[in-house]
């Protein structure tokens, strides 16, 4: 394949590549069987997605912007305009209402279709980078993972319009670099222009793509300023349209503030100086918070891709082994962008949207990371593939490093099994074995340090190297391609266990009727809001104005005017907001798992106990009390 460009107009080389680097490759009768399975996969998830006639969550949000889109042009609900969630989704939805109904399946069934879209674009992008079978095995494995098949059938959000937007523009990134006339340079400029204003569009942390261009011009500088400013002038207009999009959507007016609290609604920059979003009233972050919060939210991170992957997750206090794939992801992310000289536009745009999760300070939700999952898996299989290849070329300082590593990792496993042998047992097999193995990979890092002779296995000419290759006489295949047949025999296994766990959400997903959906907290957990909202619907006059916790799901059941109930506990404070807004009624919910703190029952005692005139019990049930405001004086 050439490695020639046209640059406007000034015939130019490419840098060389990873494997496969450039250009789509030929269909194989494995790409077939790949698409074939995740067209089948997806239409599982199209088909047996959630019955319930209506939203039960907050993602109720997205398609009621929608529908305030097409009846008033307007970005928003209950006529508060929304700054922080970029239009994409709701924009979306907004053309599919116009051409079916305006339901719950209509969005959860776009959301199969997107997932389908996304794990096709990951594939072809990872399959330059890895050969087929691994590509194949990573996105066969993580789209049979019953994390996504929930995601996908329960829930409406932007995490894999995301991944199909970003994906897709690394498609296009390439073939417009490679694009020779002007048809086809204008046809690839203009797709890839399209999906990074899209996935900036469904999601601010895909300016990570924007991001990443940035950096591959500012790597083809320093190797090449001629090809660098060719390469500049192609990218300019991508990059003035992205950067134009995310500005104005970021200086749009915001809503006024209806509580004066630190962190959330306020933008990213500013969330990002709270200790917690989840509990605002903890303060604001100091240098050491963050540094902790970057080691939590990578733990928790890999914890969530061992979900996704090995279909259990990992207690993240078991350092020894949650840190294996983060050394293993670092290694192969690094390894690439050596490859490739620091022009590796995936490297670089996943670095970017980790760094900007890492910092988030809110809990690490499932939907912020799958959009990089197939980017993950593959930098831990690269991860493999560098480890292989210091091994061969520096022996001795692999050894040096890996040694001590080992040796403390090995250690901390084995001092974790011990402390907790009495509250957690011996542990899960085979999380546990990482300790030992750690240990054993210490003395085996410790020969070759003093030896600085790689194993004989890995060095070409030897006798075991020949051995690795040769094919038995009995079985006909050599061990190498006998542990390859293995390891796809552990991706089926997988995705066995995938499956089985799906079909079981499946039945579950057709089966449950509206009245659990909307009533058992044990099933959705949402379950006391809505409640609470069909009582202020059923009880309260039309204008009433109603505090509650979670607005989007509250609005759309009560169609009610809503305040934000923060989560302040100051009973002052709340009182005057209170005041201020004219607040008519106050729902209070014990929430069996709170999004925020302080919980909205300990807000709101603390408040009865300096105002209990002010309140009046107008409903209970369970865990919801509904007050009505008598004085807010």
């Amino acid at each position: 394949m050439s490695n020639q460009s046209l640059v406007l107009g000034q015939q130019v080389t490419l840098p060389k590549k990873s494997h496969d680097a450039v250009g789509f490759s030929s269909v194989a009768w494995l790409d077939i069987v790949v698409y074939t399975v995740i067209v089948m996969l997806g239409a599982s998830a199209f088909l047996f997605h959630f019955r319930s006639s209506d939203f039960l969550g907050e993602d109720v949000f997205y398609a009621d912007c929608a529908r305030s889109l097409l009846k008033h042009g307007f970005y928003g609900i209950d006529g508060h305009p929304e700054t922080n969630q970029p239009p994409g989704l709701s924009a979306m939805l907004a053309l599919l209402f116009t051409v079916f109904s305006a339901s719950f399946s209509t969005c959860l069934r776009a959301m199969a279709v997107f997932e389908v879209l996304g794990f096709i674009a990951a594939f072809e992008v990872l399959k330059r980078y890895a050969s087929r079978a691994v590509a194949a095995i990573i996105c066969i494995v993580l789209m049979s993972s019953p994390i996504y098949f929930q995601l996908t059938t329960q829930t409406v959000n932007p995490c894999l319009p995301v991944l199909f937007t970003t994906m897709a523009a690394v498609l296009a990134f390439r073939k417009y670099e490679k694009a020779s006339t002007q048809p086809t340079v204008f046809l690839w400029g203009l797709t890839l222009t399209a999906t990074v204003v899209a996935a900036v569009m469904f999601a601010s942390a895909s300016i990570a793509l924007l991001g990443a261009m940035i950096a591959v011009l500012i790597a083809t500088f320093l190797r090449d300023q001629r090809f660098a400013r060719g390469r500049a002038l192609r990218l300019l207009p991508v990059l003035l349209v992205g950067i134009t999009v995310q500005g104005t959507w970021m200086h749009r007016k915001p809503a006024p503030l209806e509580w004066q609290l630190p962190g959330y609604p306020a933008p990213y920059l500013q969330q990002l100086k709270v200790k917690s979003g989840n509990y605002p009233e903890l303060g604001m972050a100091s240098v050491g918070d963050i540094v902790v919060r970057i080691e939590s939210n990578a733990l928790r991170q890999m914890d969530l891709l061992a979900q996704l992957f090995l279909r259990h997750g990992v207690n993240v206090s078991k350092v020894a082994i949650v840190i294996t794939p983060v050394l293993l992801i670092l290694a192969g992310w690094a390894y690439s962008i050596w490859e490739s000289g620091g022009e590796d536009l995936v490297a670089w745009y996943f670095a970017g949207y980790q760094f900007i999760y890492l910092l988030w300070p809110w809990g690490v939700e499932r939907r912020f990371f799958l959009p990089v999952a197939p980017l993950a898996c593959l930098y831990a299989w690269k991860g493999l593939r560098a480890i292989h290849a210091l091994v061969v070329t520096k022996p001795r300082a692999v050894g040096i490093v890996w040694a001590p590593l080992g040796l403390v990792l090995g250690i901390s496993g084995c001092l974790w099994l011990y402390t907790h042998r009495m509250t957690h047992g011996w542990g899960i097999f085979p999380d546990e074995l990482l300790a030992p193995a750690w240990l054993i990979s210490s003395a085996w890092a410790a020969w070759i340090a003093y030896t600085g002779r790689p194993p004989a296995l890995l060095t070409s000419g030897t006798e075991s190297a020949k051995w690795w290759t040769r094919p038995f006489s009995v079985l006909g295949a050599s061990p190498r391609r006998i542990a390859e047949y293995a390891l796809g025999g552990v991706g089926v296994m997988l995705m066995g266990i995938g499956l089985t766990a799906e079909a079981k959400m499946a039945r579950e997903n057709v089966a449950l009727p509206d009245m659990l959906l909307v009533r058992d907290a044990s099933i959705n957990s949402m379950a006391f809001d809505i409640e609470s909202a069909l009582w202020i619907r059923s009880h309260t006059p039309a204008n009433s104005i109603v505090m509650a916790r979670h607005v989007p799901l509250v609005h759309h059941y009560a169609q009610r005017s809503l305040v934000w109930f923060a989560p302040i506990s100051n009973p002052d404070v709340l009182m005057q907001g209170i005041a201020q807004h004219k607040v008519n009624y106050v729902v209070v919910i014990k929430h069996v798992t709170p999004y925020y703190l302080p919980d909205d029952d300990y807000c709101f005692d603390k408040l009865l106990a300096a105002h209990p005139d002010a309140f009046r019990l107008v409903f209970q049930d369970s865990n919801i009390r509904v007050f009505s405001v008598e004085s807010a004086s």
